[in-house]
């Protein structure tokens, strides 16, 4: 069974490390002094579990009534299966929670369909963060993109 759990202190962040680390740093490449940053200390942190076994993670930073999601990783062999969405919805129901009103997020080119179908839309030009094409996506959480 799978869940998604809101992170409430330090201890637990190792699990989304173990996450990232095996999506982003081993599969992807990202080096892990990139990966691993000074807001993960105050972000609001989520993890998609399979019964014990930590699949998925993301954040969310808030500024104000503006938050960004990022760091969303589902392990290789758990792609595919509404992990992410799962994750992506914790994040803007906590972000509405917050106050917030807008979200941002940097996609990875390949992941720009997945945003979209959660209602995100392109804002901006194509950028490379970590050898890795991007583009920056916005979404109203007042109703609009």
């Amino acid at each position: 069974m799978i869940s998604i759990k809101r992170i409430k202190n330090t201890d637990e962040i190792g699990d989304a490390f173990y996450v990232r680390t095996k999506v982003f740093v081993r599969e992807q490449h990202v080096p892990l002094e990139i990966e691993i940053d000074e807001y993960d200390k105050t972000a609001e942190h989520v993890i998609a579990y399979l019964e014990d076994k930590p699949i998925g993670c993301g954040r969310l930073i808030l500024n104000g009534k503006k938050a960004r999601i990022g760091r969303v990783a589902v392990l290789k062999e758990n792609r595919r299966c509404g992990i992410g969405k799962k994750i992506c919805v914790e994040l803007m129901n906590i972000a509405l929670e917050k106050g917030a009103e807008d979200i941002v997020l940097d996609a990875q080119i390949t992941a720009v369909g997945f945003y979209k179908k959660l209602g995100f839309a392109e804002a901006g030009e194509k950028f490379m963060e970590a050898g890795i094409e991007h583009i920056q996506m916005k979404k109203s959480l007042n109703g609009g993109a």
